[in-house]
């Protein structure tokens, strides 16, 4: 790979973040069939180079072999799926934008800035857990069955019909001592505005790719590139998203943000 094709596979990977030579469920990209041919044939020592590249810049790459998701192989065509992902323990690099979601699913709208980014960010993180439930949880699939990335499917009114349950699961429990109670404050407040969070959050999803539409009104299906990341991060370690520090303040959190309670989750284990 010279300095030339590691500029092309590196440019679009920045753009879609996922490469795939025989793309399951969508057509080629422009460029796509160009840049699966510049890594497919690169060999060994080629590739390292290049996964050296992206880590210095925060980044890492995934591959899988497309017969994971029934794609037969093409003579002359490559049947792999390269995903870039972010390198665990790295910084990003300065110039991507890791904070533009934040800014997607604000309203802006008056005042304390900081407050709301807070908010903000409490309300991402359950939203996104509540679309995990729909693609694993509730259809009985672990991160690692990839190929079934097609069976995972979700609906602004499911979506919407299962937060508000939560958050009125959650209300009826009482307010939470320390923490996890300023959490709890963030989402009562909010309870009447739960679909217009919903609404912006499946756009972020849609923008990012990680959702994509069915052709039904407001019904979208995880991606390839979700679930392959979703594999990775799952393999390597899911206790990145739980650090183990004062890890009943962190059952606490993540039980809320899931609707639930610690003593919940301790009959579940």
């Amino acid at each position: 790979m010279n300095p030339t094709e590691i500029g092309i596979v590196f440019a679009y990977l920045l753009r879609w973040r996922e490469i795939s030579g025989n793309p399951p469920g969508r057509n080629l990209r422009d460029g796509e069939r160009e840049v699966a041919r510049i890594l497919a044939n690169c060999n060994s020592s080629a590739l390292n180079d290049f996964e050296d590249f992206l880590n210095a810049q925060g980044f890492s790459l995934v591959d899988r072999d497309g017969v994971e998701f029934g794609i037969p192989p093409k003579a002359g065509t490559p049947n792999t799926i390269w995903v870039l992902t972010r390198k665990r323990g790295e910084d990003v690099a300065p110039y991507v934008d890791n904070r533009w979601y934040i800014e997607a699913m604000r309203d802006g709208r008056g005042g304390d800035r900081e407050a709301k980014k807070h908010e903000t960010i409490f309300w991402t993180a359950r939203l996104w857990l509540t679309l995990q439930w729909f693609f694993y949880e509730k259809i009985d699939r672990l991160p690692s069955e990839v190929s079934r990335y097609s069976e995972a499917f979700v609906s602004k009114r499911l979506f919407v019909e299962e937060l508000s349950s939560g958050i009125e699961k959650m209300g009826n429990s009482g307010r939470p001592e320390g923490e996890a109670g300023v959490v709890w404050d963030h989402f009562w407040k909010d309870k009447g505005k739960i679909s217009t969070w919903a609404a912006r959050f499946l756009n972020v999803m849609e923008q990012s790719g990680m959702i994509e539409a069915t052709g039904n009104k407001d019904e979208w299906r995880q991606t390839v590139l979700a679930a392959i990341e979703m594999a990775d991060n799952s393999s390597q370690e899911v206790s990145y998203l739980l650090p183990p520090k004062q890890s009943l303040a962190s059952r606490e959190t993540a039980a809320l943000l899931l609707g639930e309670t610690v003593a919940d989750q301790n009959e579940q284990q």
